[in-house]
C-alpha cells in the first residue's frame, strides 16, 4: 500500500522529517519517500501542501491538515439519532464507529468533518455506513479520503457553506522526483458510489498540491451530493466542533 498525505503548510519539524526518511532510504530501511511543497508552485495550485509517499507496508493516505493526524472524536447526538466525527481518519476509526453503531442501532446519520486520513479506513468506514444504511452529512468540511466515506451514504447532505474536496494520488520522490501514481481504489470507490465518470476522472486528475472543492451545483449535477440543506436542517444534531478548529479547518479548503 502507498502513502499520500497532503499537508498544507509545511511545518518546520516536516522539513527534518524530510531529511529523516531520506537517510532510511539510504540505509535501506525500506521503500520510503518525502517531500515538501515548493513555494515556487504555479498560481493554479494555490494551496501548497506537503507530500508524503512511500510503498508497502506502508498505508496509503490523503489529508488536507497542517498537523500530524488527530484521532476522530466520536460523538452521538441528544436523541440518539446522528452521529458526529470530528477529526482524521486513523487506523480503527471504522471499527470504533460500528462498535458505537451497534450499541445505538437508531443512529440514522453520521456527520463527517475531516480533512482526510487512512484511504483503507475511509473506505471501511464507507463500507459500515452502506452496511448500516446511515445518511452522510457534511456541515462544514469535509475533504480528501473523507469523501471516499462520504459518497457511501443512503442519502448525502451537504450544510449551505460546507465543502468537499478532492485530489488523486501522487508519489514524490527523493530530491522531489514525482511520479503518478494509480487511483483505481478510488475510482472504483466514487464510480461504485453513482458518480458520474467526468466528476471522477476531474477529482482524480488534481494534483496533491492541490485541492478542487466543486461548487455545489456541480456536486448535486455529478451525484455527489443528494440535497443542500440549511445548518439546522437535523433536529438531532451533534454539537459542533470547537469553533476555531473548525474556522481553520474551513481556512485551509477553500
Amino acid at each position: 500500500m502507498e502513502w499520500s498525505a497532503m499537508r498544507f503548510r509545511l511545518p518546520a519539524r516536516g522539513r527534518f522529517r524530510s531529511l529523516a526518511i531520506g537517510i532510511l532510504i539510504l540505509l535501506g530501511s525500506g521503500p520510503a519517500c518525502f517531500a515538501a511543497a515548493r513555494p515556487d508552485l504555479p498560481d493554479e495550485a494555490p494551496n501548497r501542501v506537503e507530500i508524503l509517499s512511500g510503498a508497502s507496508p506502508a498505508p496509503r493516505w490523503a489529508s488536507v491538515g497542517d498537523e500530524g493526524a488527530v484521532e476522530a472524536r466520536l460523538e452521538v447526538g441528544p436523541d440518539g439519532r446522528d452521529l458526529r466525527l470530528t477529526g482524521d481518519l486513523t487506523e480503527g476509526v471504522a471499527d470504533r464507529v460500528a462498535s458505537l453503531l451497534a450499541a445505538h442501532p437508531e443512529i440514522a446519520r453520521i456527520h463527517l468533518t475531516s480533512d482526510g486520513g487512512l484511504v483503507g479506513e475511509a473506505l471501511a468506514l464507507g463500507a459500515v455506513v452502506a452496511a448500516h444504511g446511515l445518511a452522510t452529512y457534511v456541515p462544514d468540511v469535509c475533504a480528501s479520503a473523507c469523501t471516499l466515506a462520504y459518497v457511501r451514504g443512503r442519502g448525502r447532505y451537504l450544510a449551505a457553506g460546507g465543502r468537499l474536496g478532492f485530489h488523486g494520488p501522487f508519489e514524490v520522490g527523493f530530491f522531489d522526483a514525482t511520479r503518478s501514481v494509480d487511483a483505481a481504489p478510488e475510482r472504483t470507490a466514487y464510480l461504485n458510489a453513482g458518480l458520474t465518470p467526468d466528476f471522477v476522472a476531474r477529482a482524480l486528475a488534481v494534483r496533491p498540491e492541490a485541492i478542487w472543492t466543486p461548487e455545489p451545483d456541480v456536486l448535486r449535477a455529478a451525484g455527489v451530493v443528494t440535497a443542500l440543506v440549511g445548518t439546522h436542517h437535523f433536529p438531532d444534531r451533534a454539537s459542533s466542533p470547537a469553533r476555531a478548529g473548525q474556522e481553520d479547518l474551513q481556512a485551509r479548503v477553500p
